[in-house]
């Protein structure tokens, strides 16, 4: 079982290049300069992953089964 905050930290981290392809078609009008670029790859997946697993709700662990009696 994957818990939830893994599979919201991937996804966020899969957006970061959504990000970019935003910034390259809306933002700059066509090509991303190098240093933004490097900045969305460095600090944006970053950002996004961590905030994906704060805000994502916990997996609760299930009850570990009762301990046995001892022999005798």
């Amino acid at each position: 079982m994957v818990e939830t905050k893994v599979k919201a930290g991937t996804a966020a981290a899969a957006a970061a290049g959504l990000v970019l392809w935003v910034l390259g078609r809306y933002v700059f009008k066509g090509a991303v300069p190098d240093v933004v670029a490097s900045w969305v790859y460095a600090a944006i997946p970053a950002a996004l992953t961590f905030a994906a697993g704060y805000y994502a709700k916990h997996t609760s662990r299930p009850a570990p089964a009762p301990a046995a009696p001892p022999p005798g």
